[in-house]
């Protein structure tokens, strides 16, 4: 029998089965009639990643306001969405109003939205949450929340004074997958949990010693709004190393790998693959991050990583490392971790990114990011597995999404209905510092040691000054 087959189906019945916890209408919609009503959203950040984010609560809600600083890319987000209505059959609602800046956005519409999805770089998901936060306006920020320390609690706190209804988009949260995972484990099915190994093949943009130059700005492009609470500086783009192509922009994807836009492999991709260990691991943050990587700049990130996090014993497991490894070596190769031999080499050769929890008695794996589809090795081990779940010996304790692998349908529903998000900030604002942990590892260049309810550096004061921006632009906060 196929045995990827087999796991998918007993995935897809297994989803079926519990729903999300409700717990009451939300503040702000309390006394409200909401069967059948549609929110009103604006969508800041509307093209690219912002397109797919409209897309998951477009045809059930009303998207009421694009915001984008490219007016080209502004402009196709609007033809898109009404492409989408009409190609779904709804009739087509009153058009979107355009922004170029959220901050008139929320000037001129702050009374007639109910949330706001920010789907901009890492640099602006501080700012523009913000200023939904401090209009009361429940929101859905992509991953990462932020891209420092700081912001991420800034924003979690002003959150839960505000009373909004929160989420964060790593849609894996919501996933099956990354539930019966963490029943399995937690339930004994690979023994007692010793280690685990997380990997991905980003960078997939120019990361490294990269150089500026100063250059036309797009027609198009409102430069000084992309740049929002960063220093005023010319548009530019960047020399790549030697025998690479020339003339790389950094808008509008290219933005990645600069500390001051982007987080790097990990602000990219560790929301997504670290999120089931985080869930696992009881939601822990580590007290101890050791870093090895290729060349570190002031100004950008490295080609590859590696990174071992260190987490406290607790009831359920002594000490325990969580490692990651990211980028292409210095020989060429893609640069993961050691394959545990009772995983196949097929399997794991496949996988360009990917999760190993290793137990005494199996592996837990899942050839992708979002631990949607796990399957235990040995194979009889898991089969064992399987029908643990069957008779019940392993039983459903996770509570399930409203929206699987839709987190901002999830957040809508939380709104309209009562609930909490899967990935709301009480869980996902750790789980990005948990994330940023190891950016603070990589840019000092040494092993760290972290203080969490100091919000410190213990061993090395010098990595301090990444968990906070230097500076702000005026205007923005």
């Amino acid at each position: 029998m196929n045995s990827h087959l087999t796991r998918r189906r007993f995935l897809t019945q297994s989803a079926g089965l519990a729903a999300a916890t409700v717990l009451g209408p939300n503040l702000l919609l309390r006394g409200q009639e909401t069967a059948g009503r549609r929110l009103n959203l604006a969508v800041i950040g509307a093209f690219g990643k912002g397109e797919v984010d409209t897309g998951k609560v477009a045809l059930a809600h009303n998207i009421v306001a694009l915001v984008d600083v490219d007016s080209k890319r502004l402009e196709s987000a609007g033809k898109a969405l009404s492409k989408k209505y009409t190609d779904a059959g709804r009739e087509v609602p009153q058009a979107p109003r355009l922004f170029a800046d959220f901050r008139k956005m929320f000037d001129q519409m702050a009374g007639g939205i109910d949330g706001v999805i920010v789907s901009t770089p890492d640099h602006t998901h501080f700012p523009a949450a913000m200023w939904a936060i401090k209009n009361k306006k429940h929101v859905c920020v992509q991953k990462p929340l932020c891209n420092t320390i700081w912001e991420i609690r800034e924003l979690h706190q002003a959150a839960k004074q505000a009373g909004v209804v929160t989420q964060m988009g790593n849609q894996g949260r919501t996933m099956e997958g990354q539930r019966v995972a963490k029943e399995w484990i937690d339930q004994g099915a690979i023994g007692t949990l010793q280690e685990i190994r997380l990997w991905t093949n980003r960078p997939i943009w120019p990361q490294g010693a990269l150089v500026k130059s100063a250059v036309e700005k797009p027609a198009t492009l409102e430069w000084d709004l992309w740049l929002a609470t960063e220093a005023e500086e010319p548009y530019f783009e960047f020399d790549l190393p030697p025998g690479a192509a020339k003339g790389k922009q950094v808008h509008p994807f290219n933005w990645r790998g600069w500390w001051q836009f982007g987080s790097g492999a990990l602000g990219d991709m560790g929301c997504h693959l670290m999120d089931a260990a985080f869930s696992i691991l009881g939601q822990q943050i580590p007290v101890k991050i050791e870093v090895e990587s290729s060349k570190v700049t002031d100004l950008t990130a490295p080609v590859w990583t590696r990174l071992t996090y260190h987490f406290a014993a607790t009831d359920k497991h002594g000490p325990l490392k969580v490692t990651w490894h990211d980028g292409v070596g210095d020989d060429g190769k893609p640069n993961k971790p050691e394959r545990d031999e009772r995983l196949p080499k097929a399997a794991f050769d496949k996988s360009t990114s990917g999760m190993m929890f290793i137990g005494s008695e199996g592996v837990l794996f899942d050839e992708e990011s979002y631990c949607a589809n796990p399957v235990i090795y040995p194979e009889e081990r898991f089969a064992d597995v399987k029908k643990s779940v069957a008779d019940g010996r392993i039983k459903k304790t996770e509570p399930r999404s409203s929206a699987p692998d839709n987190p901002q349908g999830e957040w809508a529903n939380c709104i309209l209905n009562g609930g909490t998000p899967s990935s709301n900030f009480d869980y996902a604002a750790p789980l990005t510092e948990f994330v940023s942990l190891g950016n603070l590892a990589i840019r000092s260049g040494q092993t760290i040691q972290w203080d969490a309810k100091a919000m410190r550096v213990t061993n090395n004061d010098a990595a301090n000054q990444f968990i906070k921006r230097a500076s702000y632009r005026p205007g923005w906060l």
